[in-house]
Formats: structure tokens, sequence, C-alpha cells
């Protein structure tokens, strides 16, 4: 008997991207979209890998549009899975998620406790929720006796939400032994490219990619592996392939040179009226870079404003002029992603890896306006680190 499974993760609903009301918008038409294609593919299982949600606690917009989509999923036969990720949760013991508000005979949500699920004799799925690196040991322990208990199963599907070293070489969440061998599938989210490497570990892994463009990062590989889900299909083995699911807004990334400004702009503004705007009505997200000479930026600012502003939802530009030494040679700066620096200076500064960890995570909650996050990160590290160094009495505080 064939299975189909449908493996999608990064759909971040709720999520006001640029601030702005339609992109929120969009974030809830892409989920709705592959819910949709996943239902005509006819599919007799879903699993969701993390960070459904842009954060733990989500607007009621949010809440209901993911309800809405699970609740087409079951009127059709289809059994949900799901685990947390990053974004769902909050970093601290015993508190719940919000989809939680959503479990039932046919929504299952894997836990540390609770972290398996038996399809059928031949199928069992297991999984955990996002945890943080500082864990890694805990994980892999975890990770050991859910293999122990599922490995007499002929198809085993894993579920993570994390970056793996051999993907994601910035503080990944998962080094390649902390994962266990022979799951036919490894099921992961937060990574928002699309890969599937068909020889890891004895079996799949795939990281589904997001449903939406959530930085600019991703436009390049949009355009080349799109956006969407995972098809899994099951008999004697395991195929998997990526189902693309069309964006309707347009991301459009430029790099012009201030020279040619005038008549790049000319040429873009074509574009939008005669190939994007004749076939949507949803205005194009600009991201421009403008580099190249020594320009003022109120000026160069100005003019793309006159000339585009009325044909894109948001125009987001940054600058890069030409810097010269004192010998008339243009001046070269590598570039850090402020994740990298922060790790970096850190971490060269107290000769500590875990406090450059640190303020990578308090950046990303602070990045989020998650101020209740913030707070639950720095407790941790500090009852981890500063309490145990110093043998502090946890219950005198």
């Amino acid at each position: 008997m064939t299975i189909k499974i449908a493996h999608f993760a990064d759909t971040h609903l709720g999520y006001k991207q640029y601030g702005l009301i339609d992109r929120e918008l969009d974030f809830y038409d892409a989920f709705n979209n592959v819910i949709d294609d996943i239902i005509e593919k006819d599919v007799d299982y879903v699993i969701h890998c993390g960070d459904l949600f842009e954060q733990p606690k989500p607007p009621i917009k949010a809440l209901l549009v993911a309800q809405e989509g699970f609740l087409k999923l079951m009127k059709n036969n289809i059994t949900v899975i799901v685990i947390a990720g990053n974004h769902d949760k909050l970093q601290r013991k015993a508190t719940s998620i919000p989809q939680e508000l959503y479990e039932n005979e046919n929504f299952h949500i894997l836990t540390i406790q609770e972290p398996t699920l038996r399809l059928s004799d031949e199928l069992i799925v297991s999984g955990l929720p996002y945890i943080r690196k500082d864990h890694e040991d805990v994980v892999k322990g975890l990770l050991k006796d859910i293999y122990e208990d599922v490995k007499d199963y002929k198809h085993k599907i894993l579920m993570l939400h994390g970056g793996v070293s051999k993907y994601f070489d910035f503080n990944p969440e998962f080094e390649l032994d902390t994962i266990p061998d022979n799951f036919d599938y490894y099921a992961m989210g937060h990574i928002h490219q699309r890969i599937i490497e068909k020889d890891f570990k004895g079996g799949i892994l795939s990281f589904p990619g997001s449903t939406e463009i959530l930085n600019k990062g991703e436009i390049s590989e949009y355009d080349t592996k799109g956006k969407g889900y995972n098809l899994l299909t099951i008999d004697e083995n395991i195929e998997v392939e990526y189902v693309n699911v069309e964006l309707e807004r347009k991301f459009i990334d430029k790099q012009i040179s201030y020279p040619k400004l005038e008549e790049k702009l000319d040429e873009l503004e074509e574009h939008i009226k005669n190939d994007i705007l004749t076939k949507s009505d949803k205005k194009p997200v600009l991201l421009l870079t403008i580099k190249d000479g020594n320009f003022d930026r109120g000026d160069v600012s100005r003019i793309i404003k006159e000339k585009l502003d009325n044909l894109a939802l948001t125009i987001r530009t940054s600058y890069q002029p030409t810097e010269i030494d004192d010998e008339g040679r243009p001046i070269e700066k590598p570039f850090l992603k402020p994740e990298e620096l922060i790790n970096e200076k850190l971490s060269e500064k107290y000769q500590n890896k875990d406090v450059g960890q640190l303020g990578v995570d308090l950046y990303r909650s602070l990045s989020r306006h998650d101020l209740e996050e913030t707070y639950n990160i720095s407790e941790t590290f500090y009852n981890k680190k500063f309490k145990k160094a110093t043998g502090e009495d946890n219950d005198n505080q």
C-alpha cells in the first residue's frame, strides 16, 4: 500500500515583514495555497517541522488561519503531525505552545515526553521540538533513546527543527554525530533554503524551506528552486520531491551602478509595469543596492522614490559608495552578517564561545521584539553558567 506524506515547515504565520500588513497577509496566502495544493495531491498525512508561527503569542488572525487550514486537512481525512520550532515556543520549561489549541485525535504534537506516533505496523514518526544548541548533549541522549524504541519498524521518520553542521556552518543546533543513523527520512525545519540529500546516515534528509520569502538571501533560491513543500511517497522505499507553490507577490533584488542609475531605473519601471502589474494587482517588493561612486544618498533616494514609489509595495535601499584610500584605490571591506559579527566579537572578548552564542540568541529574540524570550534566555544562561560557577543556591534567590 502506497502512503503519501506532505512535509512543510517555517510558515511563520503572523510575520509582518517590514511592518506591513500586506506582507502579513502574503504569509497567510502562502500557507493557504500550500494547504489547498496538499489536499489536491490526496495525501494521507501532513508533517509540519516547526515555526508554524512567527512568535509564541501570535495574533488572532494567525491562529485562525492555522486553525482553518488544519481543519480543511482533517475534513479530508488527513492526519496532521507537528513539532514546535524556536519561534513557536518560549525558551523556558513547562510553557505551552500555540499548536496545543488544535490538538485532537487527528492533530498530534510530538514532544520530549511523547516523541513518537505509530501510524501503522510498518510506519512510525518520531520527533523533538526545538531545543537550543547549549542542550545538545541532552538532545543526543533523547534521540538515541528514540531510535532504540523505533528501530524495528520498516519505515522510520524523524522530525527535527534546527540547523545541521553539514549545511549550516554558523552555530548549528545539530552536529552530525548528534543525529542517529538509519532513519529512512529526516524531516527538518529551521533553514529556509530547500535541501534534499538522498544519502544521509542511511536515509534521506530534507529541509523543505520556508513557504514565503523572509529575507533577501532567499530571493535567488526562489527563482531556481521555488517555495512550497515536499511530497513523500512510501511503498517499498521512500521517494521525495519538491512541490512548488508559486508566490503571488514578486521580489526584485537589483544592484545598480550609480553612473547608470537613471537608465536602470527606467528599465525597472518598464519591467514592473509591463511584466508584473499586468499579471497581478500585488505590487512587488524592491530591494535595491546602489554602488560605485561617491554619491549623495539623499539625492539617490529622491530619484528612486520619484520613479518607482507608486509601483512598489515597499522599496528597501542600501548604499555601497566607493571608498578610496590615500593612494586613490578602492577599499574593499569584508562583509559579516550581524550574527557572525556578534558571535565573533563576544567570543573573542570573553574567550568563551557560550557568551558568543548568548549574544546571538539575544540578538535573534530582540530582533523579533520578544522581550519575554529575551528575559528567559538571559535567565537560563545565568542559572546554567553563573550560579553553577559560584555555587549559588537557586532557592535563595
